[in-house]
């Protein structure tokens, strides 16, 4: 692991869906050791097995027939029939990413703003949502390296296996980057806090949607604005400047 590490995930497939949001967290080798010792000493106090996924979890609390479905965790299925224990036990978490990250990192791609810009070309070949955000996400790392004076390039892992994730390898290439590094949950407690972030900010992003007053779970609340953070909007403007950068007319749709 290099001096400093970022651990990014994602939340919404691009499809059917309103957002895809890429995010996660920057902090220094000592600090992901702590947090992995936290992280895994937290989940044994409360009886959870690893690796941890928010998805799951909350199904667990809200979802009724969540426990009769074969991929069924029991471990959240038990401590979802204490809320008061499972509230508990996603404040803990919450804590650990509070005293050890440095800097939350997050690139939000409204489906919406991107299939206006895309309405003349299919934008997805090029650039597509989680491609976008994930690019975003890099640049905000080494906007974050350049404010600090960081020496060594920020290391940063991606969870395997995010919904089209091979065209986002394939545009780093094609931009003459370093190729991606992808590691699994199971493997990076770091990939388990980026999956809690990425899908509270989803989650909240898409309710907001529908009812301006709603509120934010308060362990997510502590995250968002207890932690520095740098957080991107994809915009109309960046999507323009994205099809200017690869040679495209967005009014058009055709390359120059």
């Amino acid at each position: 692991m290099a001096n400093f590490t970022t651990f990014l995930d994602a939340s919404g497939n691009g499809r059917d869906q309103p957002f895809v949001i890429v995010s996660g967290y920057i902090a220094n080798y000592l600090q992901w050791k702590l947090f992995e010792q936290s992280w895994n000493r937290s989940h044994k106090d409360f009886g959870m097995q690893l690796p941890f996924h928010m998805a799951d979890f909350v199904a667990a609390l809200e979802n009724p027939k969540y426990a009769t479905q074969r991929n069924a965790r029991p471990d959240y299925v038990e401590i979802a029939k204490d809320p008061v224990r499972a509230d508990d036990f996603l404040k803990s978490l919450a804590m650990i990413q509070l005293s050890t990250v440095v800097c939350g990192i997050s690139a939000i791609v409204d489906m919406e703003v991107y299939s206006n810009v895309s309405s003349l070309l299919d934008l997805r070949e090029i650039v597509p949502p989680y491609a976008l955000g994930a690019r975003m996400c890099l640049a905000k790392v080494h906007r974050w390296e350049n404010e600090f004076a960081i020496s060594e390039s920020v290391e940063c892992i991606f969870e395997e296996g995010d919904f089209e994730q091979g065209k986002f390898t394939s545009l780093m290439i094609d931009e003459g980057e370093e190729v991606p590094i992808y590691g699994k949950k199971k493997d990076f407690a770091g990939l388990q806090a980026a999956d809690q972030y990425a899908w509270e900010q989803y989650h909240f992003l898409s309710r907001h949607r529908l009812d301006a007053n709603t509120e934010a779970r308060r362990s997510f609340g502590a995250l968002l604005h207890r932690i520095p953070k740098l957080h991107t909007h994809a915009t109309q403007e960046v999507l323009i400047n994205v099809c200017h950068a690869k040679g495209i007319n967005p009014l058009t749709g055709v390359r120059k």
